[in-house]
């Protein structure tokens, strides 16, 4: 049997890591497994860790990509639904998505899977629709709910902009145009091509932007830390801090040089960060490692986490039951931040305080704040991130269903 994953859109390893359990069982199984990514280094994450060297079975090959602009103005472009982020990458472009559609088509016909998995893969959806069986797979954010007008991804947010229900409307034009060209049926709403056949939602309801309107049951994340048992405040570094940032995170050296002007013990990872670089970031009371940290061993230890908002971190932390002093890079960071601030245990860095002074203050001050550290401890004992192993045996029982298995 083989499986196609696809996964097209998006950024950081969260993606190919939903795929890796279900690959590494299917491959034990003697399964084909083809991997179609949009950054093709990221297939490290399918490597077997115990010979270094790939999963039997799995190949890795380039997914059809999209010219996503790259200017930093972009974010600039208010977002209030799903169909806002889709147009401002280029998804309304129709000649653009029936090439793509049509792209995936081919590889469809080429690899001949017998099952398809996607992850924030619209475009794989359209094309394998009606032609092989399809699974979407996705966090919260990234699968609005199927059947109906997208929600806003602000939960707070009550009554959308007159843009973007024109964004909504525009995207289904589109897409229903080029799958017109190509001979296919329309989809009824946009975000059904965020869906499959059947579909997964990975999440937990205190960080999935569509909670009130999702219909279907969520599974629990498997791709997320665990084994992360918080200690007291007594057996913690005084004013240890750990920073994790993305090197391109236009505030990253702004929280590098805050962090050691606030003169905690502190050190950290920036990604994609070349080691001769963590060495020049390193100085005094902070160290920038070359490689990731084991979050089980740092996250418990520390009095403070400075991070980005990606989903995995925000969950360690939370389990090690560790303050968060969270810097949204995105949309989907800042709902993701907004979730955990209701647990008290963490804060969002809030407009007009991006300058380094104030970075500096806010940092010293987390680091030694008695009150958040108790509430972050407390935010720990209420955490529950369900049955992992369930989740992967519901995920496995429906591929296999799907392929004829």
């Amino acid at each position: 049997m083989r499986v196609l994953f696809g996964w097209e859109f998006g950024a950081g390893l969260g993606h190919v890591t939903r795929f890796r359990p279900i690959a590494e069982r299917l491959s034990a199984e003697g399964w084909e497994i083809v991997c179609a990514l949009q950054e093709i280094e990221r297939g490290d994450a399918l490597i077997d860790r115990a010979t270094g060297r790939r999963l039997p079975g799995v190949r890795v090959i380039q997914a059809p990509r999209w010219n996503i602009p790259s200017d930093p103005k972009i974010r600039q472009i208010p977002t209030h639904i799903f169909a806002d982020v889709l147009r401002i990458i280029g998804y309304g472009n129709v000649e653009a998505l029936r090439q793509r559609i049509s792209a995936w088509r081919d590889l469809i016909d080429v690899v001949k899977p017998d099952v398809v998995v996607g992850d924030f893969s619209p475009t794989l959806n359209l094309a394998a629709r009606g032609r092989v069986p399809h699974i979407g797979v996705g966090n919260g954010y990234t699968t609005p709910p199927a059947g109906r007008p997208m929600p806003p991804i602000r939960p707070w947010q009550e009554k959308l902009e007159p843009f973007s229900v024109e964004n909504e409307r525009a995207l289904h034009r589109s897409i229903n145009a080029a799958l017109a060209a190509l001979g296919d049926p329309p989809v009824d709403y946009v975000a059904d091509a965020l869906h499959g056949d059947e579909t997964f939602v990975f999440s937990l309801p205190l960080v999935d932007p569509y909670a009130a309107y999702r219909t279907e049951t969520t599974l629990p994340p498997f791709n997320m830390p665990r084994n992360i048992t918080p200690k007291p405040l007594a057996e913690r570094e005084e004013r240890g801090v750990f920073l994790y940032l993305p090197r391109s995170h236009k505030l990253t050296p702004v929280a590098v040089s805050a962090a050691k002007a606030a003169k905690v013990r502190g050190s950290g990872y920036i990604s994609d960060l070349a080691p001769d670089g963590a060495r020049a970031e390193s100085g005094p009371g902070l160290t920038i490692h070359p490689e990731p940290q084991d979050f089980a061993t740092v996250l418990p230890s520390v009095r403070l986490i400075v991070h980005h908002g990606g989903l995995s971190t925000a969950v360690a932390a939370l389990l090690a039951g560790t303050p968060q002093f969270i810097l949204p890079w995105n949309l989907e960071h800042s709902v993701t931040a907004r979730g955990l601030a209701a647990t008290g245990g963490t804060v969002v860095l809030s407009g007009g305080h991006e300058d380094e002074t104030s970075l500096r203050n806010a940092i010293s001050n987390l680091a030694s704040d008695q009150g958040i550290a108790e509430r972050a401890l407390a935010a720990a004992g209420t955490v529950d991130l369900g049955d992992p192993e369930a989740a992967i045996a519901t995920m496995l029982g429906r591929v296999k269903a799907l392929a004829g298995a």
